[in-house]
């Protein structure tokens, strides 16, 4: 559906192009320079009418295209935000053991940082044994 609205969608942006670079406006549009005459002569008499109603057509169908493109793309995204009642409950187990593991790694660390420290402060003492005896 949206590959549609979007080929439906530059058919007539090209159309609308063109229909309005061949309507003569003060400099005479692209008509008196490409094709070497007035619209009337390549399109008939009532040549003006026509392409003033196809503009119009144009703009119209442009318009309900982008409105279209827009409805798509709004309904394809989704809210960030849920509705109250539809958040998962908190489970408070899942909370414990994680901070569980959290207070572990953290005890660990603080032991692992503090033996290199008891083994130095031994070190000296035994030096200091040597040296006395």
């Amino acid at each position: 559906m949206n590959i549609l609205v979007i080929c439906i969608h530059v058919i007539v942006c090209l159309v609308l192009i063109i229909v309005i670079l061949l309507q003569a406006g003060r400099g005479q549009g692209l008509t008196g320079s490409s094709f070497g005459g007035n619209v009337q002569s390549l399109f008939g008499t009532k040549a003006s009418s026509f392409l003033t109603k196809a503009t119009s057509i144009c703009a119209i169908l442009f318009l309900f295209t982008c409105i279209g493109l827009n409805v798509l793309e709004v309904q394809k995204s989704r809210s960030l935000f849920k509705a109250p009642g539809t958040q998962a409950p908190l489970d408070v187990e899942q909370i414990k053991k994680a901070l569980e593991k959290v207070k572990k790694v953290e005890k660990d660390a603080s032991q692992t940082a503090n033996k290199p420290a008891e083994t130095a402060e031994a070190a000296t003492n035994q030096a200091a044994e040597t040296a006395k005896s």
